[in-house]
């Protein structure tokens, strides 16, 4: 029996308690809980408990507050999972799904649980070794990992002194910031782009940098934003997933697949691999490596070739029975025929086999275009041309190449399943989602446009049960809360609201035709410039080294036989992209890069080669603001710690894939020395006054040509000291978002924090005008309602759904209308086409350290191949294998599984540091943008914040070989 003299703590040790204590969620709390509980156990004449176990596992379940929380890390366009966070001793050990979300009515599911494993595990990252706690300064060479702790003030000092130094030497076009990501949350990001705003900052779009775009989407409709909510698919009868995987990057919406099966919907899979959404399907479509358009193509030709096409919506919706000329290939306009409008085209009206100019502003049809046959017009110069409908070149074209069975050949899909799947489209209610993995892949803009042309010809949009996506998503409590200049109490609504409703009127008084839309994009470009926005791949073609990449002849297209500067030329020759996009100008060089919750060595495409070889060796500041030591920070010069989830006010952001703002709390306060990422930008705009004070500098001229006070900078993003904190951010954000009846009208933060999530009442601004309905939030929401219902036209040249692109560009490389195209050899010539995506453990990288997590997975980066494939290169399970090609090369472990095509390699993320020698498969990646995309003169084909452009991002179908390694 043991006697009273032994320790309290060696007692612990050599009993089973210390074991169950440190196993606890967090150590703290649960060894003090311990030793409390023994210490009366060892006062002289206690008598001992026996049951201390249960006693140690009842503690285990106590908690001294509990709030409401989320994480911010952006699995988007999903996230807003609601979590009770619990709270003892001032430290985070648990959370767990709260489960309270409502249905939208009770004929259709609710959300719940709403979360995932990343969510329930999210005190280990809070509490882990990556964490950095105190502003730190880079002791040795960059990535060296040499640091030593600095104050607040001399980091915000230097970082100043840079800033102010980049203005003098390059203008304000020698300060970067970076791509800012979400993972900030909604205030860090209104933080990082109110910083580029005032001061004039070069900002490379974050949507595009990371290729989260849907540029078929654009090109056919003239907007990528519109969405619809999770509880749509309850309305479908056949349901697409595409480019996507629901199982590892929607968890929390993954039942509404299962629920849908159950009420009756058939569930299609197209993927190359037998992926993990499958046990939640009916069909897989085995669709080769990026050859999904060839698919869809073959689907529409079954519904062309055997009547099933729904004629009335394809003439009313869509440019199909708009007339083109056979000589140019061009659409007849007016102003061949008469001298009128070049914008102004003609159906064939069936009726009286003439001319019939076709609305330019309203879709309804008092007639019956013709969609097949020809006829000879006489233009203005007194030429006669051969005219026909595109629906005519269209069945043509899909006649020659995509029967069937060349579709099957082309795309690898059975042609018995191309004409089971081309039967039901045209026949059931169709619903889709289309991953933002197809914009990952080089011809992921053909792939969108021949899915929505079969969604075209039958039918399927604007109605229930219908879409392509997720991820309409309200915006005005960031854009507002960036371009205010007084708070809303003040009247910096108003203010906000006047300036755009002016910016709409001149564009409605030059043509009295076009929409509320098309004026709003115009407001929207002028915002673009204001705050900054550049397009990413001129960035990184002008300033990162990857000029050659782009440029390799083996980049070129095959039928052009031209490569990204090429098209660069032209179209700054033809004014299509001017000074405001090619920020930093070619006389200027980047001095200062802010980084922000980015982690450009891991997500950008060959960035860890790039970045330290050809951007950073101009940098004289490189600074980051972060909770974490990642990759990125990890060869920063300065890394200024900052708050996490749980440790400051925030909420999520909306979309209407998952339709609720959720309340975060701080539950914590924020451990060592961190702050809010509002209130860090804030401080750098104090001591700019302060530098630029002490070394007699006054202001600096912005791009535009005008001069800026730097002793205004800190009342301006303050609002004259209104906005100090996150909390006060979020009390305006509340404001904003009431306002405009995205939240409920009068909404308070103090409602929001008691009842911890508010679903989205309706929407506004470009977000309701992109997704054309108006949001109930007693139904499911769907898009484009308004195009069906109303008539209203589209934002494209032709004003309706647009499948054929009459552009020069696009009519030279015959991707004027939808076709298959193979991506250039990205890579070199290799025999394995490598695809990746998010992994199962993860929110992006955020995850991967995660010391819980890594218990669900091999803990290293691998590689997953075909079990067949495996075999025959002597490649076991669990080897260690090289990737490599032309770019690159890095070290995996192999996973052999049949689930995997022949042929494919999957790469999941990881973060640069988990590589050996900090190799990446990235490394291997050169995110080719897709030049077509730098096309412009034509309605569609324009940039605007979060949308267009070409996307650096292309790593899906790079060419790769494998071997065992040595």
């Amino acid at each position: 029996m043991l006697g009273n003299s032994l320790r309290r703590r060696d007692f612990l040790i050599h009993s089973g308690a210390g074991a169950l204590a440190l196993s606890l969620p967090s150590l703290a709390p649960g060894l003090n809980q311990a030793e409390r509980l023994l210490e009366d156990a060892f006062k002289p004449g206690a008598e001992p408990k026996y049951a201390i176990w249960e006693d140690l596992y009842r503690m285990n379940w106590t908690w001294d507050k509990t709030t409401f929380g989320s994480h911010l890390n952006i699995c988007w366009p999903v996230g807003c999972c609601l979590f009770h966070v619990y709270v003892r001793n001032g430290i985070v050990w648990r959370e767990e799904q709260a489960a309270r979300t409502k249905s939208c009515n009770p004929d259709y599911p609710d959300y719940n649980p709403m979360g995932c494993q990343k969510g329930a595990a999210f005190n280990n990252n809070l509490y882990g070794d990556e964490r950095v706690l105190y502003p730190l300064k880079r002791a040795g060479e960059r990535g060296e990992g040499k640091w030593q702790r600095i104050s607040w003030d001399q980091a915000l000092e230097e970082i100043a002194d840079s800033i102010i130094d980049a203005h003098l030497s390059d203008g304000s076009d020698g300060f970067v910031v970076d791509a800012p990501h979400h993972h900030c949350g909604s205030i860090g990001m209104s933080g990082a782009f109110r910083t580029s705003s005032l001061l004039d900052a070069v900002m490379p779009d974050i949507n595009i940098d990371i290729g989260d775009v849907y540029m078929g989407a654009l090109q056919t409709f003239g907007k990528m934003q519109s969405g619809y909510s999770a509880d749509n698919l309850m309305d479908a009868q056949l349901i697409f997933m595409m480019c996507s995987n629901w199982s590892y990057t929607y968890p929390s919406g993954y039942h509404f697949l299962t629920e849908a099966r159950y009420k009756g919907a058939e569930v299609a899979i197209v993927a190359p691999d037998y992926n993990p959404t499958m046990p939640a399907a009916d069909l897989h479509v085995p669709v080769k490596v990026g050859a999904d358009a060839a698919f869809w193509l073959g689907c529409c030709h079954v519904m062309i070739e055997e009547g099933l096409v729904h004629r009335d919506f394809v003439c009313e919706q869509t440019d199909l029975p708009l007339l083109v000329r056979d000589d140019t290939g061009k659409f007849l306009s007016a102003q061949d025929v008469d001298g009128g409008k070049a914008d102004q085209f003609y159906h064939l009206d069936a009726a009286t086999q003439e001319l019939h100019a076709a609305s330019r502003s309203t879709l309804a049809l008092d007639y019956q275009p013709q969609l097949e046959g020809h006829l000879e017009v006489l233009l203005k110069n007194g030429q006669r041309v051969r005219v026909r409908p595109v629906f005519d070149k269209l069945k043509t074209q899909l006649a020659r190449d995509y029967t069937p069975q060349q579709a099957a050949k082309k795309s690898g899909v059975p042609a018995s399943l191309i004409k089971e799947l081309g039967h039901k489209i045209a026949t059931k209610r169709t619903c889709t989602y289309i991953g933002f993995t197809v914009g990952k892949h080089y011809h992921g803009d053909l792939m969108e446009r021949a899915h929505h042309l079969a969604m075209a010809l039958s039918g399927n949009w604007g109605k229930p049960g219908t879409g392509y996506a997720i991820a309409a998503t309200p915006e005005e409590h960031i854009t507002y809360l960036v371009a205010m200049t007084k708070p809303a109490d003040q009247g910096g609504i108003d203010e906000m609201e006047e300036m755009e409703r002016i910016a709409q009127q001149s564009v409605l008084a030059a043509d009295p035709d076009a929409s509320d839309e098309m004026a709003n994009l115009v407001a929207t470009e002028s915002a673009t410039e204001l705050m900054g926005f550049v397009t990413p791949s001129l960035w990184l073609y002008n300033q990162a080294g990857y000029r050659p990449l782009y440029d390799h002849p083996s980049a070129a297209d095959p039928i052009t036989k031209k490569v990204y500067g090429d098209y660069l030329k032209e179209a700054i020759d033809k004014k299509w992209w001017v000074k405001d996009s090619l920020r930093p100008a070619a006389d200027k060089t980047p001095r200062v890069l802010m980084l922000i919750n980015h982690n450009p060595l891991r997500r950008k495409r060959g960035g860890m080669k790039m970045y330290p070889e050809h951007l950073f060796p101009k940098l004289k500041m490189l600074f980051t603001l972060e909770a974490r030591m990642s990759s990125s920070a990890m060869f920063c010069d300065i890394v200024l710690p900052c708050a996490w989830y749980y440790e400051k006010h925030e909420m999520t952001h909306a979309t209407t894939g998952n339709p609720f703002y959720t309340f975060v709390d701080r539950a914590v306060a924020p451990p060592g020395e961190c702050k809010e990422e509002w209130t860090v930008i804030a401080l750098l705009m104090k001591k700019l006054g302060e530098r630029a004070a002490a070394r007699g500098i006054q202001d600096f001229t912005d791009h535009f040509g005008m001069k800026r006070r730097y002793g205004d900078l800190h009342d301006a993003y303050t609002m004259k000291g209104h906005l100090v904190t996150n909390e006060d951010c979020l009390r305006e954000q509340i404001k904003i978002l009431s306002h405009f009846g995205v939240m409920p009208k009068d909404y308070t933060y103090e409602k929001f924090a008691k009842d911890g999530q508010v679903r989205v009442q309706g929407l506004t601004g470009r977000p309701l005008l992109a997704a054309a309905n108006a949001f109930d939030p007693t139904k499911p929401f769907y898009s484009f309602a308004w195009h069906v219902d109303k008539k209203k036209i589209y934002p494209t040249h032709t004003r309706r759904a647009q499948f054929y692109l009459d552009h020069d560009w696009y009519v030279e490389a015959q991707e004027a209308l939808p076709v298959h195209k193979a991506a250039p050899p990205m890579g070199g010539d290799y025999p394995f086409t490598l695809t990746g995506g998010h992994p199962r453990v993860s929110i992006h990288s955020v995850h991967l350290s995660n010391s819980f997590l890594s218990r669900l997975h091999r803990g290293q980066p691998v590689v997953h191949m075909n079990d067949e494939d495996a075999q025959r290169l002597g490649i076991k399970d669990g080897d260690e294998v090289e990737l490599f090609n032309d770019l690159g090369d890095s070290r995996l472990m192999a996973r052999t599984a049949a689930a995997v095509q022949p042929g494919q390699l999957i790469v999941y993320f990881w973060e640069t540091y988990q590589y050996k020698g900090w190799k990446p498969y990235d490394s291997l990646l050169i995110g080719l943008p897709k030049p077509l995309h730098l096309a412009g003169g034509y309605t569609q084909f324009r940039y605007y914040m979060m949308n267009g452009g070409p996307q650096p991002a292309t790593d899906r179908g790079v060419r790769a070989g494998i071997r065992k390694a040595a």
